[in-house]
């Protein structure tokens, strides 16, 4: 009985370690993320507009393909959702974070790809360069207000970013991270936190970002926003390229094999009747079955190079 108790209560104290985004409001409707440590045990799984993720832990490699989107297991890279989540351009997105721990000071990011063919639920990046950056908040200063210390007070409005009013309509992956800075004065230290939701903008713009980046590739331990002593007062460059504007950047030809505004996903926005259609996603909550074929297992981070604490976000 000691121990039975002594491992909930160990499980309960992990349960707060971590985060993952739990939900966001996408076209003002609301969408139920990817859920680690509960859709991998639903029969049948839930449809997300969100990629899976292996657990709440950190990425620590900026070499590893699970910088990109944490992957639904080590090494394994991103692998696409099955529903995508309408939206206009110019439209603002939150982002619902499960309660962030107090003592992962870092920014937050938002990286956007156009999916070859149009269609997300069928394309994983690899190594193109393909994303461009949308949101960033760092530190305000040198003070300790950081992009990410919103999230750790419960009722947080959450992230938000804006999808670009003059972007080509298409379907589009969002990559959106935390990074937790609050071991990083050298390298490896700094803990990555990305997860990749799929979008389908609407709209007139005609606009393909032309300063792209890859992931892997557009972080390098030795970037000063990734080794970085944060408990100093100095001030912090957000890594990566420079946040995309309508009005001050480039543009470019989109490839071939995305260049049609059209969207491959019926009109409705309920799922298909079959999982092998391509679907515009509507309130994801109803998606997730109540019945379960085993019970799931007590969490635990197997990211290579997380915190030695094993933890996950509450049920």
């Amino acid at each position: 009985m000691k121990s039975t108790v002594t491992s909930l209560l160990g499980s309960a104290a992990l349960v707060a370690a971590h985060g993952i985004v739990n939900n966001a409001v996408i076209g003002g409707k609301n969408f139920t993320f990817y859920q680690p440590y509960q859709d991998p045990y639903m029969k049948p799984a839930p449809e997300r507009i969100s990629r899976a993720i292996q657990s709440n832990g950190p990425v620590e490699d900026v070499t590893s393909i699970d910088i990109q989107c944490g992957a639904a297991t080590a090494g394994s890279g991103t692998i696409p959702a099955k529903l995508v989540a309408k939206a206009a351009a110019g439209e603002e997105v939150t982002l619902d974070w499960t309660i962030w721990p107090d003592s992962h000071i870092g920014p937050t990011i938002t990286y956007m790809a156009k999916c070859a063919d149009n269609d997300c639920t069928t394309w994983q990046p690899g190594n193109d360069a393909a994303w461009f950056k949308i949101q960033e908040q760092g530190r305000e200063g040198t003070s300790n207000n950081w992009g990410a210390t919103p999230l750790m007070k419960a009722g947080n409005s959450g992230v938000k970013y804006t999808i670009p009013e003059c972007i080509a309509p298409g379907q589009y992956l969002v990559r959106h991270e935390i990074i937790a800075l609050h071991a990083a004065s050298s390298y490896p230290g700094a803990q990555f936190y990305p997860s990749c939701h799929q979008i389908e903008v609407t709209g007139s713009g005609s606009t393909n970002p032309s300063d792209l980046v890859a992931f892997p590739g557009a972080y390098k331990g030795t970037d000063a926003g990734i080794t970085y002593d944060a408990y100093k007062a100095q001030p912090y460059t957000v890594p990566g390229p420079k946040v995309f504007s309508c009005a001050g950047s480039g543009s470019g030809s989109a490839p071939a094999s995305s260049a049609a505004p059209a969207s491959s996903a019926p009109a409705a926005t309920t799922a298909p009747a079959t999982p092998s259609q391509t679907a515009v996603a509507d309130d994801n909550d109803e998606d997730c079955p109540a019945t379960t074929t085993a019970a799931a297992p007590v969490a635990t981070s197997t990211q290579p190079g997380g915190d030695e604490e094993d933890d996950c976000p509450a049920p």
